[in-house]
């Protein structure tokens, strides 16, 4: 890297841009400490991206499927109710955690979503197809 001086207004130099090379051979002259690295890794949206839809069309499906199956239940001339009762429970539970906005603030609490309630989603489904 080129040196750069940055000046102020009246031409004066401010600043000294220097390449990293340049530092560490300045800071081995006057004998003086090397300023700590620090490696800071920036969240991949992607990840954030997919795991936010994820953990959305997990939870929306399954407030789908309970709501569409308990009215199922319920049009039958003789409902199961325990069945009802299972299907509305996972209703309410679904959309409670779909409507707090907490669970979608870090990419673990989304993983802890996706792994509690996929499994139940997939579970639901299977049971249909029987």
């Amino acid at each position: 890297m080129e040196t750069q001086f940055v000046n102020d207004e009246s031409g004066m130099p401010v600043k000294v841009i220097i390449g990293y090379d340049d530092y560490l051979k300045i800071a081995e002259q006057l004998h003086l400490p090397l300023a700590p690295t620090a490696t800071i890794k920036e969240p991949d949206t992607f990840d954030w991206y997919t795991s936010t839809e994820s953990a959305n069309s997990i939870l929306s499906g399954l407030i789908a499927l309970a709501s569409r199956e308990e009215r199922k239940e319920l049009d039958k001339a003789i409902p199961d109710e325990s069945r009802v009762a299972e299907l509305s429970a996972l209703g309410k539970e679904a959309l409670e955690q779909y409507n707090n906005t907490e669970n979608f603030s870090s990419p673990e609490k989304m993983k802890a979503i996706i792994d509690k309630y996929s499994p139940i989603l997939l579970a639901q489904k299977k049971k249909l197809q029987f």
